[in-house]
């Protein structure tokens, strides 16, 4: 992976960006906080607040349920 230059001058050689499609936001419109269980781990995402990640989380079930009931919703 190709060093890329950042506002500093300093190169970074690494990011987690593949491709901005893949990248969401996703919202917690609900009034609950969710503990989200996820394979690195536990996420708590309170209410109101916006996490931003990869598109692969919707293929999570506890995922899916919380989008598919209104609590969460991709921005």
């Amino acid at each position: 992976m190709a060093a890329k230059p950042s506002s500093q001058g300093a190169a970074q050689a690494y990011t987690w960006k593949k491709n901005s499609e893949d990248i969401i936001v996703l919202a917690n419109r609900s009034t609950k906080n969710f503990i989200l269980e996820l394979p690195t781990g536990r996420c708590r995402l309170d209410a109101g607040r916006r996490m931003r990640t990869l598109r692969s989380i919707l293929q999570y079930p506890q995922i899916q349920a919380l989008v598919s009931e209104g609590s969460l919703t991709i921005e």
